[in-house]
Formats: C-alpha cells, sequence, structure tokens
C-alpha cells in the first residue's frame, strides 16, 4: 500500500483485519477508532435484519492517506432470496443513505442524511443483478485525486466482508 491506497481488485477482509490495518495502524488513528465503532454497531444492527449478507468497503477509511477519513464507505449485497418482511424492510431504510429527505414539523430538508450520525455512507444493492454489482465494483474501484475529481485510468482496491 505504497501510495496509501489498496492494490486493484476486491480483498476479502474481517472486521478484525479492517481494524488492525486501518485503525490501529493507520493515520488519525483516534478518528478512525470512532468511525469504526460506528461500522461495528452498524453491521450487528444489519445483522439483526439479514441472516447473511456481503459489505463492499470503501472510501478514505480503506487508505492510509494523509488526510482523515470524514466516514467509511459501504456497499451492502442484499441476497435477494432472503424472507424479508415490511418490518424487515422499514427496519432497514433508516440504515442506508437517504438523499433530499424531508421530515414534518418544524419542516427540515436535507439533501443527504447518512446512518450513524453520518460516519456510515451506504448503499443497498441486491447481490447477483450484474449491473448493480458492476456499477459500484467501477464505483469502490475507481480513484478520487485531492480535489475529488476522478483521476483517468487509475483503479485500486476495496475490501469484501461476509457475515
Amino acid at each position: 500500500m505504497e501510495s496509501g491506497l489498496l492494490p486493484p481488485g476486491r480483498h476479502a477482509a474481517t472486521l478484525a483485519e479492517i481494524k488492525e490495518i486501518f485503525v490501529d495502524q493507520a493515520p488519525h488513528a483516534e478518528h478512525r477508532r470512532r468511525i469504526f465503532r460506528a461500522f461495528e454497531l452498524y453491521a450487528d444492527m444489519l445483522a439483526d435484519v439479514l441472516e447473511r449478507g456481503t459489505f463492499w468497503v470503501d472510501g478514505g477509511f480503506c487508505s492510509h492517506k494523509v488526510s482523515p477519513p470524514e466516514d467509511l464507505d459501504l456497499a451492502v449485497l442484499i441476497d435477494p432470496t432472503l424472507p424479508l418482511t415490511d418490518k424487515d424492510h422499514e427496519r432497514l431504510v433508516p440504515l442506508f443513505t437517504l438523499q433530499q429527505v424531508q421530515s414534518g414539523s418544524p419542516q427540515l430538508w436535507a439533501n443527504r442524511v447518512q446512518p450513524m450520525g453520518g460516519l456510515i455512507d451506504s448503499f443497498p444493492l441486491v447481490a447477483g443483478i450484474s449491473e448493480q454489482e458492476e456499477y459500484w465494483d467501477a464505483t469502490w474501484s475507481s480513484v478520487k485525486g485531492p480535489d475529488g475529481v476522478l483521476v483517468p485510468g487509475a483503479i485500486k482496491g476495496y475490501l469484501e466482508v461476509s457475515w
């Protein structure tokens, strides 16, 4: 990881390995520890609803960049064969990043609301739908420069955690 980024590809990992490499051995460990605690709780909450699934973990958290990460980015692959009830779907909605949100009284509006107080940026996808998996693979493999603009032709890796 000499560039601060994972080598290209999807790399299987456990939560313990992520903590060791991207919290304990990374710059800004105390800041990262808070994000990781949110991720552990988030994973528990998701597992309460989904008996099995996979995370694709990406973003500045999965790097050793000089600047601290803002959050931990996730794509959550949901097995379409799981027997989810309406109540399960209601429990899942607040676990994903919501966009263009409006709430009751007093009238509030937000362009983006992320789970866990903004420490997690999470998106659902249906496992096995190639278009969705290809989109997130390409998104998580892309590299952005310090200005947030995509670096043409540059690719990096991301992590995969299954439960």
